[in-house]
């Protein structure tokens, strides 16, 4: 697991004994605009013993296309090193990369993706195939009885 702090302090902060605590980001999350065209709908967030993952569906058709578990670095506020706040992610598709950052505020999980196409395709300001960054909002999921 890779954790960081959000600090400026620079490589000499010191780290906590143990990994911080990630439990306020674990879990299944769901997008509050499921009708959104880029980003992710929803986000899986678990713990293995090799750190934290996370799954996320996104757009790609009728049903959420699912871009696959990888691992995320962990990230911690600045002054309370014990408790995971944020989390970072790559995705990579071929010819495209999405990033997703995410921390966590009051309940909710606060989401961007940032996609970028290689190859040139990229860029073309709304086409198909343009890079593009989305904001999304997250609620955890409601289990069924």
């Amino acid at each position: 697991m890779t954790t960081r702090s959000a600090s400026s302090d620079g490589p000499t902060a010191p780290r906590p004994p143990d990994p911080p605590d990630v439990s306020a980001l674990l879990g299944d999350w769901v997008n509050t605009d499921q009708g959104s065209s880029k980003g992710a709908l929803r986000l899986n967030v678990t713990w293995h013993e090799k750190g934290l993952f996370v799954r996320a569906f996104g757009t790609g058709g009728p049903q959420p296309r699912d871009w696959g578990e990888v691992p995320a670095v962990v990230y911690t506020a600045p002054g309370t090193p014990s408790a995971a706040w944020a989390f970072s992610a790559i995705y990579s598709f071929g010819c495209l990369r999405t990033v997703l950052c995410a921390y966590h505020k009051t309940g909710i999980l606060v989401a961007t993706t940032s996609s970028i196409f290689s190859g040139g395709s990229g860029g073309s300001g709304g086409s198909e195939g343009a890079d593009h960054w989305a904001r999304s909002f997250f609620h955890r999921a409601v289990e069924r009885t």
